[in-house]
């Protein structure tokens, strides 16, 4: 089964990068304890995405994350992290996408 992940390109808001920082990683962590395999958050350093975060989310497959994705704002560690964070997201989304491994 190939593998599939969401890879989502946030710019933080002026002045606000580590504030940011701290709150998807929090997000990273209620989304890997409601069943995500795994999230992995890169710093853009050089090319189009200097300073932006590039979160990307793993998957089983892509009916694993279609499953997921029907249930995950409803688990319970996605519900506490909303309700710990519900002022203004600190961060624009400019894409969100879902890939499919291409097997060899």
């Amino acid at each position: 089964m190939a593998k599939a992940y969401e890879i989502s390109v946030w710019e933080p808001l002026p002045g606000k990068f580590e504030e940011f920082e701290e709150t998807i990683k929090s997000l990273a962590k209620a989304f890997v304890e409601s069943g995500v395999s795994k999230v992995d958050l890169l710093a853009g350093v050089a090319g189009k995405d200097v300073g932006r975060v590039v979160v990307i989310q793993h998957f089983k497959g892509l009916a694993d994350n279609g499953a997921l994705n029907e249930t995950i704002m409803d688990s319970v560690p996605v519900k506490a992290w909303r309700e710990a964070h519900s002022g203004d997201f600190p961060a624009k989304l400019i894409s969100h996408d879902l890939y499919s491994e291409i097997e060899g």
